[in-house]
């Protein structure tokens, strides 16, 4: 199991994204869980990155629904 890294709040922003995704079939993670689950620096993303990995979440949700 990964640990979470320390606070980088640079870092956890700009790769929130690239972690969002679906861990297990059915199971998304999001935001500051989806840096943690990756073993990256959970605090940080609390700008515009929060908002963005929800959207990217939901834009995986109606993918995966075949929508």
């Amino acid at each position: 199991m990964k640990c979470e890294s320390f606070m980088w709040a640079e870092r956890a922003e700009s790769r929130i994204l690239d972690h969002t995704r679906e861990v297990f079939p059915g199971p998304f993670v999001t935001g500051m869980a989806a840096n943690v689950v990756a073993g990256e620096c959970r605090m940080g993303p609390i700008f515009g990155g929060m908002l963005l990995s929800g959207q990217r979440a939901a834009e995986l949700v109606f993918g995966r629904l075949g929508r």
